[in-house]
């Protein structure tokens, strides 16, 4: 704690022996030394409590941002929720007109490319099968009735191709459609039908309107 005057004992035994009191050597502060400290100290309280306050106002600020953030973040929340819910109706009901719309195009197509490509299509699965068999000693195919003058030249110059000539038999059944085939080799067999695959795409496409599932 600061002093505000010091005591000089041999003036004050001095005076009460009867000396000038003009002589007294006592150091007193002066009016100006008095009201310098006095604002001193006021500035000293004043940045006390303004940095009290500050602390007070910014800690107040601190708690209001982090409420608006959290009123923010659930207003976002349920905004999006509410986009993403209404973008399922909408996917739903697009995927089901894109269904619809395939289903329809399947329907009108299929019959075309089972009556202009079986034959073709067949002849794909064979040359796919003739070049998986190799090495074995025997290929034998089998195809429709219908199938037989128009694919045997081309089945067999595929397999002239492959070296395998030599190897493969044609066969013809009469309960084969068009584009239809049976393979057989010494490690295994492929059977395929082309109408058969036509089929099984309506049946799926029509199975998932029916249910309202993705096929």
């Amino acid at each position: 704690m600061a002093l505000i005057f010091r005591r000089n004992f041999d003036d004050e035994l001095a005076r009460e022996m009867g000396a000038d009191i003009s002589t007294c050597t006592c150091s007193h502060p002066s009016l100006e030394e008095i009201e310098a400290r006095i604002d001193a100290a006021k500035l000293e309280a004043y940045q006390a409590g303004l940095e009290k306050g500050h602390s007070k106002a910014l800690e107040e600020f601190h708690q209001d941002a982090e409420q608006n953030q959290n009123q923010t973040l659930t207003t976002i929340k349920d905004h999006l929720g509410n986009l993403f819910e209404k973008s399922d109706v909408h996917s739903a009901a697009l995927e089901a007109q894109v269904l619809d719309f395939g289903l329809s195009v399947c329907e009108q197509v299929f019959p075309y490319l089972v009556h202009n490509q079986s034959h073709e299509r067949a002849l794909t699965q064979i040359k796919k099968t003739m070049q998986m068999a190799l090495g074995s000693p025997y290929i034998n195919i089998t195809i429709s009735e219908t199938a037989m003058a128009p694919l045997r030249p081309l089945i067999e110059h595929a397999a002239n191709d492959l070296g395998i000539k030599d190897h493969i038999k044609l066969l013809s059944d009469t309960t084969l459609a068009d584009g239809a085939t049976h393979i057989e080799w010494k490690n295994g067999f492929m059977e395929y039908s082309f109408e058969t695959v036509c089929e099984r795409i309506l049946t799926a496409l029509k199975a998932a309107q029916k249910t309202n599932l993705n096929p």
